[in-house]
């Protein structure tokens, strides 16, 4: 509804496309977040959490997470394997 009120007033100073086609074609540039960004967001949410408990830093917690893990590197290293290659 505020993305429509916002396009309407635009169109009230430039008047040259019709609302509906404003109105779809910002609708077709709004991205909605995939699965895989969600999970990754509520994995961030989580190791922020951990790391204010901890008192200790976010990025030197989710590095660790990801580089000193031997099995995310084992599951990252399939994961790239099974990758058609380009």
């Amino acid at each position: 509804m505020l993305q429509y009120n916002l396009l309407s007033y635009v169109k009230r100073f430039e008047s040259y496309e019709t609302i509906g086609g404003l109105f779809r074609e910002i609708t077709a540039q709004t991205v909605e977040l995939s699965v895989t960004e969600k999970i990754w967001g509520l994995i961030q949410q989580l190791v922020s959490a951990v790391a204010d408990f901890f008192s200790a830093d976010f990025d030197e917690i989710l590095t660790n997470i990801i580089y000193e893990n031997k099995q995310l590197n084992a599951i990252m290293m399939a994961a790239q394997q099974l990758q058609p290659a380009a």
